[in-house]
């Protein structure tokens, strides 16, 4: 898989969420790095108002909770040397509210403006709404044209958004070996600490280490990485 990305590759990361980066590809973000691939992720929304009733949207306590969750990110973002992002500030879970189409204009003026030839971004196998939405957004924005510089898109999978599907459809076919940058994704990930509970939860440190060791069981290596190649174009 490593041999699939090159120095002169653009990548782009479509989040719905300020946290999604990192839980989906924050080892091949790492990876990436490593390498001097220029790498960009987009939030297409904030991650604290789905706790919230929207009679407290402009309460202390929202506005405290909101600052803390851009701050976390922010600080995963510099761990993993990432320099170029975006914050949107659509309302969390609350995608279905909003046009798709508007989500995916948005959506192609990033791709316009950043020219990426790699995206990665969620699968539909999962129970938030926003990361459904997301991937249908992303799957139109990219449609095909002969001017598209994308030459492969990416699915990842959320722990506990994807794990709590009655029937999960998510079934990776490309790896990415995360060894050397797991330790690095973890560290990321502790930025979220309002985020994070106790293990079995999904989004502990032991759940996501034993998700890195069961991809890598099913590629042959110690830990990776697990992603959907969704549609891939070959450059002769």
């Amino acid at each position: 898989m490593n041999s699939q990305f090159s120095k002169k590759d653009r990548v782009l990361i479509i989040a719905s969420h300020p946290d999604d980066d990192i839980l989906g590809c924050g080892g091949t973000m790492a990876y990436l790095r490593s390498i001097n691939v220029t790498v960009k992720v987009l939030f297409l929304a904030e991650g604290v108002s789905a706790r919230f009733n929207k009679s407290e949207f402009l309460s202390n306590k929202f506005i405290k909770a909101s600052k803390i969750r851009h701050s976390a990110a922010l600080k995963a973002l510099k761990i993993i040397d990432i320099k170029e992002y975006e914050f949107q500030d659509r309302l969390c879970t609350r995608f279905d509210e909003f046009p798709l189409l508007d989500l995916v204009k948005s959506i192609e003026k990033v791709i316009y403006d950043f020219k990426p030839t790699i995206i990665f971004t969620h699968n539909n196998s999962e129970v938030n709404i926003d990361h459904v939405i997301t991937h249908n957004a992303v799957e139109i924005a990219t449609r095909p044209n002969i001017k598209s510089k994308i030459h492969s898109i990416y699915l990842f999978e959320i722990p506990c958004s994807g794990n709590f599907k009655f029937v999960k459809n998510f079934n990776p076919n490309v790896f990415v070996n995360i060894e050397k940058f797991r330790r690095k994704k973890y560290k990321a990930w502790n930025c979220y600490k309002q985020e994070a509970r106790p293990y079995p939860f999904p989004r502990s440190i032991e759940a996501l280490d034993a998700i890195a060791k069961y991809r890598g069981v099913q590629s042959g290596m110690k830990y990776a990485e697990g992603f959907f190649l969704a549609r891939q174009k070959i450059l002769a």
